[in-house]
């Protein structure tokens, strides 16, 4: 299979299931920092500690609409996502809530792996499990650095393959392979739980597990030579991401969750 048709595969997966599927800014909110609870507080610090934020891989816009109700005036967020079908939604989430912004978002259409911002251009890029799905993951962390001013920061979300979750994951996608092999089928088990409207109940991540194209993940080792070209990086671990509500508060009051499904880089350029 063909570069661009790897990437027509992605694009098209993220539009059928954009991430976190609920009709609403506020339902999908809701959903999304009751299931993360790490993830507030986690925006409310980056809301106060920058003022020109890119968000590579926004989706739906759920956490740049958050940054921009949090963000002070004059500040700017642009998020940017390769789904059209999600881009479409984040503007409607910003028009659902644009009484409280103190930020107008603005959302645009890119590719992670060859943005058309100018080098130097950010002073923090954000990216929230969105990279590890890239053809060139890489290519994309290049590109981050890139648009990213001198002494500026990236925070990544990327996968981490140790984590129960990630196991699971990759255990399910593997029994995906095998049976669409012996039936000649094309993710076989994803169209049926999209039909059964699985993901409505559950969330997207049980598409993600069987549908999407390309999914990731990394080591501690890995991740710092994915950083490398960076003058400083920090790891921590976030996100239980178990059915296991007072278990995944306790473990996400922690700097570093030791079974988080996340590693956070924040990298200084």
């Amino acid at each position: 299979m063909s570069g661009m048709d790897k990437l027509s595969l992605v694009r098209e997966f993220w539009n059928e299931t954009p991430c976190d599927g609920q009709a609403t800014y506020a339902l999908r909110a809701q959903f999304r920092y009751r299931k993360e609870p790490w993830l507030l507080p986690f925006l409310d610090r980056v809301a106060a500690t920058c003022q020109c934020i890119l968000e590579v891989g926004c989706g739906q816009g759920t956490d740049g609409v958050t940054l921009s109700q949090r963000m002070r005036p004059g500040s700017q967020y642009i998020g940017v996502d390769m789904s059209e079908v999600s881009l479409a939604r984040a503007r409607a989430a910003a028009q659902e809530v644009r009484d409280s912004l103190r930020v107008t978002p603005a959302f645009r259409l890119e590719n992670a792996e060859q943005l058309s911002f100018a080098d130097n251009s950010f002073e923090c890029v954000l990216s929230v499990g969105a990279l590890h799905h890239s053809q060139e993951t890489e290519r994309a962390i290049a590109e981050v650095r890139r648009v990213l001013v001198p002494g500026g920061t990236a925070f990544v979300f990327l996968y981490r393959t140790m984590a129960p979750k990630v196991f699971v994951a990759h255990a399910l996608r593997a029994m995906q392979r095998c049976l669409d092999l012996v039936l000649r089928t094309d993710r076989a088990i994803y169209r049926v739980l999209r039909r059964l409207k699985i993901g409505d109940r559950a969330g997207t991540a049980i598409y993600e597990c069987f549908g999407v194209p390309i999914l990731r993940s990394y080591s501690h080792r890995s991740m710092r030579a994915l950083f490398r070209d960076f003058s400083a990086l920090k790891l921590s671990s976030h996100g239980s991401g178990l059915p296991l509500p007072t278990m995944n508060r306790r473990f996400d009051r922690l700097a570093s969750n030791p079974l988080g499904y996340l590693w956070l880089a924040e990298a200084v350029k």
